[in-house]
């Protein structure tokens, strides 16, 4: 005769399932900086259950996706608007009557944000080259978790 391990019957465990729909939304109040009373409502859990989402294995890389979208995002609007920021600068610049430094200091924040999503953009080119060397070199594939790109 042999043992055979009893069936499981119920639910998975909360690290066992993938985020649902409700608890994604709740994340991504708190991420837009939402306290987590407000979260839960979004999500239609209490704040403790929500709390507890949080430790889900799944919802830190979530977070970070959702946040990286919202910042391409804004990138972009904010490249679109290049062109008239600069035309606006110009115009400030050349203009007598107006002083310059007026708004010369959020013109010249929207191109700091700018260079700085281009350099990030071009350090993830090059992460991604020295994750590709590492893996011809080892011969195995580098987790994502020592690198991430």
């Amino acid at each position: 005769m042999t043992l055979s391990m009893p069936k499981k019957t119920g639910q998975k465990k909360r690290e066992e399932r993938d985020l649902p729909g409700n608890v994604r939304r709740g994340l991504l109040a708190h991420a837009q900086g939402h306290n987590w009373t407000e979260s839960a409502k979004i999500s239609g859990l209490t704040p403790h259950a929500l709390r507890q989402w949080r430790k889900h294995p799944q919802a830190d890389s979530f977070i970070a996706e959702a946040i990286n979208t919202t910042l391409e995002e804004a990138h972009g609007t904010l490249s679109k608007a290049t062109p008239l920021l600069a035309e606006k600068l110009i115009s400030i610049a050349l203009d007598p009557k107006v002083r310059g430094y007026t708004s010369v200091q959020a013109i010249s924040e929207c191109f700091k944000i700018i260079q700085s999503g281009i350099v990030d953009r071009e350090n993830k080119i090059e992460m991604r080259k020295l994750r590709e060397a590492m893996e011809r070199l080892s011969g195995n594939r580098i987790q994502d978790d020592y690198i991430d790109v």
